[in-house]
Protein backbone atom coordinates (compact mmCIF):
# COMPACT_ATOMS: atom_id res chain seq x y z
CA UNK A 1 0.00 0.00 0.00
CA UNK A 2 1.41 3.20 -1.39
CA UNK A 3 1.74 6.97 1.26
CA UNK A 4 -1.31 7.88 -0.68
CA UNK A 5 -3.94 5.00 -0.60
CA UNK A 6 -2.70 4.99 3.40
CA UNK A 7 -3.75 8.54 4.11
CA UNK A 8 -6.53 7.94 2.04
CA UNK A 9 -7.95 4.93 4.11
CA UNK A 10 -6.98 6.92 7.29
CA UNK A 11 -9.38 9.83 5.72
CA UNK A 12 -11.81 7.50 4.54
CA UNK A 13 -12.12 5.65 8.22
CA UNK A 14 -11.93 9.06 10.45
CA UNK A 15 -14.85 10.03 7.77
CA UNK A 16 -16.76 7.24 8.57
CA UNK A 17 -16.48 7.95 12.41
CA UNK A 18 -17.75 11.04 12.33
CA UNK A 19 -20.89 9.77 10.53
CA UNK A 20 -20.98 7.03 13.06
CA UNK A 21 -20.78 9.45 16.02
CA UNK A 22 -23.31 11.94 14.48
CA UNK A 23 -25.57 9.48 13.47
CA UNK A 24 -25.69 8.29 17.14
CA UNK A 25 -26.14 11.32 18.33
CA UNK A 26 -28.95 12.49 15.72
CA UNK A 27 -30.82 9.14 16.74
CA UNK A 28 -30.65 9.29 20.94
CA UNK A 29 -31.81 12.97 20.94
CA UNK A 30 -32.66 14.36 17.34
CA UNK A 31 -31.29 16.68 15.21
CA UNK A 32 -31.88 20.40 16.97
CA UNK A 33 -30.71 18.90 20.43
CA UNK A 34 -27.15 17.92 18.49
CA UNK A 35 -23.89 20.80 18.40
CA UNK A 36 -21.14 20.06 16.36
CA UNK A 37 -19.23 20.01 19.87
CA UNK A 38 -20.77 16.71 20.50
CA UNK A 39 -20.68 15.34 17.56
CA UNK A 40 -16.20 16.10 17.80
CA UNK A 41 -16.43 15.04 21.09
CA UNK A 42 -18.46 12.00 20.88
CA UNK A 43 -15.96 10.72 17.63
CA UNK A 44 -13.05 11.75 19.86
CA UNK A 45 -11.61 14.26 17.30
CA UNK A 46 -11.58 18.11 17.44
CA UNK A 47 -14.17 20.15 16.27
CA UNK A 48 -11.74 21.47 13.41
CA UNK A 49 -11.36 17.99 12.25
CA UNK A 50 -14.73 17.43 12.25
CA UNK A 51 -15.37 20.76 9.70
CA UNK A 52 -12.21 19.92 7.44
CA UNK A 53 -14.66 16.83 6.28
CA UNK A 54 -17.84 18.70 6.77
CA UNK A 55 -19.01 22.29 5.69
CA UNK A 56 -21.37 22.57 8.56
CA UNK A 57 -24.37 19.98 10.76
CA UNK A 58 -26.71 20.44 7.82
CA UNK A 59 -24.00 19.34 5.44
CA UNK A 60 -23.44 15.89 8.05
CA UNK A 61 -27.01 15.47 8.74
CA UNK A 62 -28.39 15.20 4.51
CA UNK A 63 -24.94 12.04 4.67
CA UNK A 64 -27.21 10.37 7.04
CA UNK A 65 -30.05 10.56 5.44
CA UNK A 66 -28.89 9.73 2.19
CA UNK A 67 -27.80 6.64 4.30
CA UNK A 68 -30.86 5.78 5.12
CA UNK A 69 -32.38 6.43 1.64
CA UNK A 70 -29.88 4.03 0.01
CA UNK A 71 -30.61 1.24 3.10
CA UNK A 72 -34.63 1.70 2.59
CA UNK A 73 -34.03 1.30 -1.51
CA UNK A 74 -31.92 -1.29 -0.79
CA UNK A 75 -34.55 -3.51 1.63
CA UNK A 76 -37.19 -2.72 -0.92
CA UNK A 77 -35.57 -4.11 -4.16
CA UNK A 78 -34.62 -7.21 -2.21
CA UNK A 79 -37.81 -7.40 -0.79
CA UNK A 80 -39.65 -7.31 -4.00
CA UNK A 81 -37.46 -9.27 -6.01
CA UNK A 82 -37.74 -12.16 -3.59
CA UNK A 83 -41.69 -11.76 -4.15
CA UNK A 84 -43.66 -13.89 -6.42
CA UNK A 85 -46.93 -13.51 -8.05
CA UNK A 86 -48.96 -10.56 -9.70
CA UNK A 87 -48.21 -7.03 -9.21
CA UNK A 88 -50.92 -6.33 -6.44
CA UNK A 89 -48.53 -8.71 -4.60
CA UNK A 90 -45.63 -7.08 -4.85
CA UNK A 91 -47.15 -3.77 -3.87
CA UNK A 92 -47.99 -4.98 -0.83
CA UNK A 93 -44.65 -6.81 -0.49
CA UNK A 94 -43.33 -2.93 -0.93
CA UNK A 95 -45.90 -1.44 1.00
CA UNK A 96 -44.71 -3.75 3.99
CA UNK A 97 -41.23 -3.69 3.48
CA UNK A 98 -41.53 0.53 4.16
CA UNK A 99 -43.49 -0.85 7.35
CA UNK A 100 -40.34 -2.76 8.77
CA UNK A 101 -38.10 0.04 7.45
CA UNK A 102 -39.79 2.42 10.19
CA UNK A 103 -39.87 -0.07 12.77
CA UNK A 104 -36.23 -1.47 12.35
CA UNK A 105 -34.43 2.33 11.87
CA UNK A 106 -36.53 4.59 13.65
CA UNK A 107 -33.91 7.06 13.90
CA UNK A 108 -33.61 6.82 9.97
CA UNK A 109 -37.01 7.36 9.55
CA UNK A 110 -37.32 10.86 12.23
CA UNK A 111 -34.51 12.04 9.60
CA UNK A 112 -35.78 11.21 6.38
CA UNK A 113 -39.44 13.03 7.67
CA UNK A 114 -37.21 16.15 8.94
CA UNK A 115 -35.96 16.41 5.66
CA UNK A 116 -39.04 15.71 3.25
CA UNK A 117 -40.78 18.39 6.17
CA UNK A 118 -39.02 21.14 3.65
CA UNK A 119 -37.89 23.05 6.97
CA UNK A 120 -34.10 23.13 5.52
CA UNK A 121 -32.62 25.35 2.50
CA UNK A 122 -29.85 23.96 0.82
CA UNK A 123 -29.46 26.03 -2.21
CA UNK A 124 -26.38 27.88 -0.81
CA UNK A 125 -24.68 24.91 -0.04
CA UNK A 126 -22.63 23.75 -2.87
CA UNK A 127 -21.44 20.58 -0.90
CA UNK A 128 -24.74 19.18 -0.50
CA UNK A 129 -25.94 19.26 -3.78
CA UNK A 130 -24.77 15.81 -4.30
CA UNK A 131 -26.27 14.37 -1.75
CA UNK A 132 -29.38 16.07 -2.27
CA UNK A 133 -29.31 15.07 -5.66
CA UNK A 134 -28.86 11.20 -4.86
CA UNK A 135 -31.64 11.78 -2.17
CA UNK A 136 -34.30 13.14 -5.02
CA UNK A 137 -32.75 10.46 -7.63
CA UNK A 138 -33.25 7.34 -4.75
CA UNK A 139 -37.09 8.53 -3.76
CA UNK A 140 -38.00 9.44 -7.58
CA UNK A 141 -36.75 5.84 -8.51
CA UNK A 142 -39.42 4.17 -5.55
CA UNK A 143 -42.43 6.48 -6.80
CA UNK A 144 -41.54 5.68 -10.02
CA UNK A 145 -41.61 1.40 -9.63
CA UNK A 146 -44.82 2.07 -7.68
CA UNK A 147 -46.18 2.98 -10.41
CA UNK A 148 -45.01 1.19 -12.84
CA UNK A 149 -46.21 -1.26 -10.44
CA UNK A 150 -49.66 -0.64 -10.43
CA UNK A 151 -49.94 -0.18 -14.32
CA UNK A 152 -48.78 -3.91 -14.73
CA UNK A 153 -50.96 -4.61 -12.01
CA UNK A 154 -53.86 -2.99 -13.94
CA UNK A 155 -52.62 -5.01 -17.28
CA UNK A 156 -52.98 -8.76 -15.25
CA UNK A 157 -56.20 -7.98 -13.94
CA UNK A 158 -54.88 -7.82 -10.41
CA UNK A 159 -55.60 -3.62 -9.43
CA UNK A 160 -58.66 -1.60 -10.35
CA UNK A 161 -58.81 0.43 -13.26
CA UNK A 162 -60.64 3.11 -12.14
CA UNK A 163 -58.40 5.46 -10.67
CA UNK A 164 -55.56 6.84 -12.85
CA UNK A 165 -52.31 4.83 -12.19
CA UNK A 166 -50.15 7.90 -10.26
CA UNK A 167 -53.38 9.05 -8.41
CA UNK A 168 -53.43 5.01 -7.14
CA UNK A 169 -50.46 5.03 -6.49
CA UNK A 170 -50.07 8.46 -4.66
CA UNK A 171 -53.08 7.14 -2.24
CA UNK A 172 -51.17 3.61 -1.54
CA UNK A 173 -48.17 5.91 -0.08
CA UNK A 174 -50.80 7.87 1.91
CA UNK A 175 -52.05 4.86 3.01
CA UNK A 176 -48.98 3.01 4.12
CA UNK A 177 -47.42 6.32 5.45
CA UNK A 178 -50.14 6.10 7.91
CA UNK A 179 -48.45 2.97 9.75
CA UNK A 180 -45.31 3.68 9.09
CA UNK A 181 -45.50 7.49 10.83
CA UNK A 182 -47.83 6.17 14.10
CA UNK A 183 -47.56 8.64 16.51
CA UNK A 184 -47.28 7.54 20.15
CA UNK A 185 -51.18 8.18 20.75
CA UNK A 186 -51.58 5.11 18.47
CA UNK A 187 -48.93 3.33 19.97
CA UNK A 188 -51.11 3.98 23.45
CA UNK A 189 -54.34 3.28 21.80
CA UNK A 190 -52.73 -0.49 21.07
CA UNK A 191 -51.12 -0.82 24.24
CA UNK A 192 -54.77 -0.26 26.31
CA UNK A 193 -56.52 -2.13 24.17
CA UNK A 194 -54.08 -4.91 24.46
CA UNK A 195 -54.00 -5.32 20.29
CA UNK A 196 -51.37 -7.09 18.98
CA UNK A 197 -49.38 -5.10 16.49
CA UNK A 198 -48.72 -7.66 14.10
CA UNK A 199 -52.52 -8.85 13.38
CA UNK A 200 -53.41 -5.22 13.30
CA UNK A 201 -50.77 -4.49 10.40
CA UNK A 202 -51.84 -7.71 8.37
CA UNK A 203 -55.89 -6.80 8.89
CA UNK A 204 -54.29 -3.11 7.77
CA UNK A 205 -52.67 -4.44 4.67
CA UNK A 206 -56.07 -6.74 3.96
CA UNK A 207 -57.97 -3.54 3.74
CA UNK A 208 -55.02 -1.80 1.38
CA UNK A 209 -55.27 -5.02 -0.47
CA UNK A 210 -58.38 -4.26 -0.79
CA UNK A 211 -58.48 -0.53 -2.30
CA UNK A 212 -56.10 -1.25 -4.55
CA UNK A 213 -57.88 -4.63 -6.01
CA UNK A 214 -60.93 -2.45 -6.40
CA UNK A 215 -64.48 -3.30 -5.64
CA UNK A 216 -65.83 -6.99 -5.70
CA UNK A 217 -62.49 -8.59 -5.70
CA UNK A 218 -61.09 -10.65 -2.69
CA UNK A 219 -56.92 -11.36 -2.70
CA UNK A 220 -55.86 -13.24 0.65
CA UNK A 221 -51.93 -12.52 1.41
CA UNK A 222 -49.74 -15.53 2.01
Amino acid sequence: MTIAERKEREREERRMQIISAAEHLFFENGYDQVSMEQIARDAELSKGTIFVYFKNKEALYLTIVLQGIRLFHQMIHEAVQECEGPAIRRLCTLGLCGIRFAREYPGYRSLILLFKSGRFSFDDQEICNSEITEIIRHSDAIIRYMEELVRCGVEDGTVRSDIDPVELAIIIRMMISCVMDKNPEFQWSLQRSAIDEELLISHYMNLVESVISGPGKEFKRV
